[in-house]
């Protein structure tokens, strides 16, 4: 509920409770996959949005997330999402310290395609490694990643 970091979503195993300090995210369409939004909410555009956009607190209440913007994606931009996502989870349920950033870096290029995001890519992911966290004015994007 309390938040000053990056939209961190995560998938409940069937049979979950939730509450008000860890809200639960229902998919109502069907034709929409999970693992699509999985890797949508947990890209570097949905914290963008979600901190320069919808909620610039640390409190994301109930109902933050649902006004986040959204696009639905043509079939092979949601394929590849999915595929990547299904990958970072195999990954890191074969190895919590995975290392996926390449994985994430992919989706997040995906999204910007989706979204037409052409020239701010490289300030949103500056924001994105930013967000939570004092970042050394000296640190290099590269290093920042590390």
């Amino acid at each position: 509920m309390i938040s000053s970091g990056r939209v961190s979503a995560r998938l409940l195993p069937e049979g979950s409770i939730f509450g008000h300090k860890g809200s639960a995210v229902f998919v109502e369409d069907a034709d929409t996959p999970e693992l699509f939004l999985l890797g949508y909410l947990n890209s570097a555009l949905a914290t963008y949005f979600m901190k320069k956009l919808v909620n610039a607190t640390a409190t994301a209440d109930i109902g933050y997330l649902e006004k986040l913007p959204y696009r639905r994606p043509p079939p092979d931009v949601e394929a590849a999402v999915v595929q990547r996502v299904e990958q970072i989870i195999a990954a890191l349920r074969a190895h919590p310290e995975a290392d996926i950033i390449a994985l994430r870096d992919e989706i997040d290029d995906l999204v910007f395609d989706l979204f037409e995001i052409r020239t701010a890519r490289e300030e949103v992911r500056r924001f994105h490694r930013s967000v939570g966290r004092a970042e050394p004015a000296n640190e290099t994007p590269q290093a920042a990643r590390e």
